[in-house]
């Protein structure tokens, strides 16, 4: 029997907090970047740096500008529904989260939190990427960033993976 995968959006949380967090690094990167340029060109002087920065207004403001518009909407969450739940390997779903670098922080019974493994990541989504599994009567249900589920939805809709007794073809 073949898995059904319902996907629907979620609330999410965070968005401002994350363009301002990218768009200040960015900054702060663009103006270090100048300032290098500047050095290796035996020219960095204040009215020289102030003059390039604002002629470079492209790279130096509106390209981290977009670099924080960018990160701040690919965090939006998603709910998949897998179910039955019976045909559900949940084993196979936390070891998913093992190989994208994450590790459980709360485990209940038919409930797991997982964070990011890796204080640099973790900085970076500013902790707000932390995907649930919830095992229900009649589905298995995911809350996790919707660029992670774009990975794990074909292989629930297209392999049996993720199958507690996947079918399987004999020949005969």
């Amino acid at each position: 029997m073949a898995l059904h995968v319902h996907t629907e959006k979620a609330d999410s949380k965070g968005h401002f907090e994350i363009f301002l967090l990218h768009f200040v690094l960015m900054l702060i990167a663009m103006a270090i970047f100048l300032a290098i340029i500047l050095l290796l060109g035996n020219d960095l002087q204040w009215e020289n740096y102030r003059r390039f920065y604002i002629t470079f207004i492209p790279v130096t403001i509106i390209l981290p500008l977009i670099v924080g518009i960018t990160t701040a909407l690919s965090y939006k969450r998603v709910v998949m529904s897998i179910s039955p739940t019976s045909n559900v390997n949940v084993d196979k779903l936390k070891d998913f989260f093992f190989k994208e670098d994450y590790i459980i922080v709360d485990e209940k019974e038919n409930y797991f939190h997982f964070e990011r493994n890796k204080l640099i990541p973790r900085f970076l989504t500013l902790n707000y990427d932390k995907p649930t599994i919830t095992v229900e009567e009649n589905a298995v249900k995911i809350n996790m960033l919707k660029r992670l589920s774009l990975v794990i939805l074909p292989q629930f809709e297209f392999g049996k993976r993720y199958e507690l007794n996947p079918e399987s073809d004999k020949d005969a």
